[in-house]
């Protein structure tokens, strides 16, 4: 059968949870599992049941991939389960010029073994679809409403020296950064002392609240100036199924809860706060957007085949959903296929194959196939070549 089972890889940052994916694939460790990948990608690739690497699959039988991607052997998209229990590092990726253009100039860079930004010259957009309600920072907000907010929770530090730097987004994030230590730490410890006794819960039954951000923010990033981002940014919540689409020059950042995650095949993040990790303001000043931005959830739209599509301002992948149904497709690009909830039933040529949740498997472009879904399946589709 064509249709084949894949074996994901399990990532245990310290930022997951220690239940959800173990849940949806078993192997209970204790520790924290924060990520599972579906892809070709070198830090995770997956492999078929017979341990076959999955870009050795594509590049022996190139009709996996099609006509259109076919001299590449690589998959372009990595689909993921994120585990999220504590705030992930502010962080921005590129456009494809801009990772072209990044990946060339660091050359040397790479050849020499020093430092550098970016790992390859792909682009990231990424889009996350909840499977248990999730909260995130996404964009800035407009700088006159968090000069309001600062002002509120910093009187002292804001009247000494966050005023002057309010006039816009990128005049707070830069000057922020530019702070002495000693400055940094006058402001934090003003802020934390606000935080503690401002009113109002860190939660509201389903999310965490901005106080609640900030709170959690302060405890796993001591002396980090990030820990004033959730009244500089905005605050998004998902309601399970609910989708957010992420432009690669958007500051962002996932601070709880767990979801299904779909980008461009790539590894080039660029830090901006909330980390221990190496920060490149310069080129972060280079490709990040500081124009205020009001988020919007993914438009969800029937396709053809009666299942949900989250609509995209971009073609470079798709995702889809499916719940329970019976589902005739045909003649699609590549896609993944990964099951959340219950089990799907694939039957293709007189043969049929199963999955059960947690479970993924790859469907070769242009197959006729049917898929009979107890539960939900995650779809993800590649989409065109640039």
């Amino acid at each position: 059968m064509r249709i084949r089972k894949l074996i994901g890889t399990v990532k245990d940052y310290d930022w997951g949870n220690k239940d959800f994916i173990p849940s949806l694939i078993g192997g209970y460790t204790g520790g924290p599992q924060a990520e599972l990948w579906f892809g070709t990608h070198p830090l995770g690739e997956s492999r078929t049941e017979e341990g076959e690497a999955l870009s050795e699959l594509l590049k022996n039988d190139k009709s996996y991939l099609g006509n259109e991607w076919n001299d590449s052997g690589e998959l372009p998209l990595l689909l993921k389960i994120l585990a999220i229990d504590k705030p992930l590092s502010l962080q921005c990726h590129p456009t494809r010029a801009q990772a072209e253009d990044g990946w060339k100039r660091e050359e040397g860079l790479r050849r020499e073994g020093k430092e550098h930004n970016y790992q390859d010259p792909n682009p990231k957009a990424e889009v996350i679809a909840a499977l248990s309600p999730i909260t995130a920072l996404c964009g800035f907000r407009d700088a006159e409403v968090a000069a309001a907010d600062l002002a509120s929770l910093v009187p002292s530090f804001y009247a000494k020296k966050l005023k002057a730097l309010c006039g816009s987004i990128k005049s707070l994030y830069l000057g922020l950064y530019a702070l002495s230590e000693d400055e940094k730490k006058e402001l934090l410890d003003e802020f934390s002392s606000s935080i503690s006794a401002s009113e109002g819960n860190a939660w509201d039954g389903l999310f965490l609240t901005r106080k609640g951000i900030a709170a959690e923010c302060l405890e796993e990033y001591p002396g980090d100036i990030g820990a004033l981002f959730p009244y500089i940014m905005n605050v998004v919540t998902l309601q399970i199924g609910e989708a957010l689409f992420l432009e690669p020059d958007t500051l962002h950042a996932y601070v709880f809860g767990n979801g299904v995650e779909l980008m461009n095949s790539s590894d080039n993040v660029l830090r901006g706060g909330l980390t221990r990790k190496r920060m490149d303001l310069a080129e972060l000043e280079r490709i990040m957007s500081f124009a205020p931005l009001h988020p919007e959830k993914a438009k969800m739209e029937k396709d053809g085949y009666d299942r949900t599509d989250y609509r995209m301002p971009q073609d470079d992948f798709f995702l889809l959903s499916a719940a329970s149904g019976n589902y005739v497709i045909n003649g699609e690009n590549l896609s993944l296929v990964l099951a959340v909830e219950g089990s799907a039933r694939f039957s293709e040529g007189g043969e049929s194959l199963t999955i059960e949740k947690g479970e993924c498997v790859i469907v070769p472009s242009g197959l006729e196939y049917s898929m009979n879904v107890h539960g939900r399946v995650y779809i993800a589709r590649v989409g065109k070549k640039p």
